[in-house]
């Protein structure tokens, strides 16, 4: 290598020893200084002294060749100032710093004593398989941290990740980036717009650190702290946090997500809301599948849903809702073709207790098929309507419009009422099997099949008892208005017969399986919660 040195102000000649010692003083591997280690001038294609900017200023072009400890610097020219330990490069200027970061840029200044960089224009930072361009960044080796500002894009081939932000921090001990001020991170699977957040380029997780947006074809999921693993897609999100998902609103305290298979864990007041069957399902703990639109949940499990005036509460130990398909043939043109549909229902297990204004309930499980509008009771279920007690082995309700429509009681059908406030008389209808009619949210016609039997007070145009009409039959249709008696009707063999309340004993009003619950009749939508 020619080094050529050239004094730009008029000097005295020197001489060979003279040279030397120059030479030795301006390329001496290892110079301490206060303590500080020197800039190194490892090569130029040029060196000049230039007396005119002073501290010892040594002027290097083409090829330029710079160290500090163990950081490698390259260039097109530099300034090196001896007396202040400081550098400014220009041109193709390349940064190495250990065996995986490297830094470009157009410009640097350098302070060999604070070993801070600053890098303008056209820079990459290249760590690994990420690459960080931006205009002005400044890089602390004693920290080993960079900093950018004026917006900054890093690239991650890894996980195909495309991030942008207005300014940013990179720590390169722990390969961990901070990103702050209109942050967005682009994947092919989904786009993250945030205020801040940390990506660890080792490990590759984001930390949201405030307000963020997950969106994809599949959700939009909201945050204000949480993670994401870009590398398996799992997260965990904290306060505020929620996802909307088919048109479901899914939030609660803690929401793990697992995107691939699209399985997720609510913990601490879930909420499911589905905006179609204008439904809340609220709990403790939630288990969602989002491909089989299916959810479990458990602990203080609640079911509610909103009518136009009036809204259903449900209660149970667990819950479960399911999307089914549903095959089914149908003909046209003389052929027969099957049709795939789904339906959603609803599993409700131990302990069902609801309360809506109009109808109230209790029963071990309940089953509600959302495509039919059918709730179906099992294991010794009871229905309050207005008045009326109504308890089977089996029960369902058909509503329509959100409203009951009809209540079908299979095996040892049974309903109940008081006769008046003052006393314990009560009217009853027993059978094997009934369906009952409602008139708004009122019964209004009852159909009674099979061992039918009935009590009831017969009152006369002043309200008067007349006495006690015991009946028996087969068959037996019944009418009430205001949720009285006011017609029976029996279809075959009846039998029957009215006495005077003074003539009639205890036992003799009272028909068999007779069993007034009022106690356990939910009051409030609070009191579904104890049984």
């Amino acid at each position: 290598m020619n080094i050529i040195f050239n004094k730009i102000i008029k000097a005295p000649v020197l001489t060979t020893g003279s040279f030397a010692i120059i030479m030795f003083v301006f390329l001496s591997t290892t110079v301490i200084a206060q303590g500080k280690a020197k800039i190194e001038i490892l090569g130029a294609r040029t060196f000049e002294m230039d007396s005119r900017i002073g501290n010892g200023a040594k002027r290097l072009i083409g090829d330029v060749r710079l160290k500090h400890d163990d950081a490698l610097m390259f260039c097109d020219s530099a300034y090196v100032y001896s007396e202040t330990n400081t550098m400014d490069a220009y041109g193709h200027v390349r940064i190495i710093q250990g065996d995986s970061l490297q830094l470009f840029g157009d410009s640097l200044k350098y302070n060999g004593n604070t070993k801070k960089a600053i890098l303008r224009g056209d820079i990459r930072l290249v760590n690994t398989d990420v690459t960080l361009t931006t205009q002005f960044l400044d890089y602390d080796r004693t920290k080993n941290m960079a900093y950018y500002y004026g917006g900054g894009e890093m690239i991650s081939n890894k996980d195909n990740n495309k991030l942008t932000s207005r300014k940013g921090y990179y720590y390169a001990d722990s390969q961990a980036f901070y990103f702050k001020d209109n942050v967005v991170l682009i994947n092919p699977q989904y786009t993250i717009d945030a205020d801040t957040l940390n990506y660890n380029s080792s490990s590759e997780i984001v930390h949201f650190l405030g307000p963020t947006t997950i969106t994809s074809d599949s959700n939009y999921i909201y945050t204000e702290d949480g993670w994401y693993n870009t590398i398996n897609n799992k997260s965990k999100f904290f306060k505020n946090a929620y996802i909307y998902s088919d048109k479901k609103i899914i939030l609660g305290d803690t929401l793990y997500y697992e995107r691939n298979n699209g399985y997720g864990e609510i913990i601490c007041n879930a909420s499911i809301i589905d905006t179609v069957e204008n439904i809340n399902l609220n709990g403790d703990v939630v288990h969602f599948f989002e491909q089989q639109d299916s959810v479990m949940i458990t602990q203080e499990a609640l079911l509610m849903q909103f009518f136009d005036k009036d809204t259903l509460y449900l209660h149970a130990d667990t819950f479960k809702v399911s999307t089914q398909l549903v095959h089914r043939d149908s003909n046209l043109n003389d052929s027969v073709y099957t049709i795939i549909d789904t339906t959603r229902i609803l599993y409700a297990y131990n302990h069902v207790k609801f309360f809506k204004k109009d109808m109230q309930g209790k029963a071990d499980s309940v089953v509600y098929n959302f495509s039919d509008s059918t709730i179906n009771f099992y294991h010794d279920p009871i229905i309050w309507s207005k008045e009326n007690q109504l308890t089977a082995d089996f029960t369902y309700i058909q509503l329509a419009d959100g409203k009951p429509h009809s209540i079908y009681l299979k095996e040892k059908a049974f309903i109940a009422s008081k006769a008046d406030s003052l006393r314990d008389n009560f009217n009853q209808i027993k059978g094997k099997n009934m369906v009952g009619y409602f008139k708004g949210s009122t019964l209004h016609k009852i159909e009674v099949t099979q061992n039918s039997e009935t009590i009831y007070y017969a009152v006369d145009d002043d309200g008067k008892y007349i006495g006690v009409n015991k009946m028996e039959g087969n068959n037996m249709l019944i009418f009430l208005k205001d949720n009285a008696l006011e017609t029976i009707t029996f279809i075959k063999d009846p039998e029957g017969t009215l006495k005077p309340l003074k003539e009639v004993s205890p036992k003799e009003v009272i028909l068999k399986g007779f069993n007034w619950r009022v106690e356990e009749r939910p009051r409030d939508r609070f009191s579904i919660f104890i049984w």
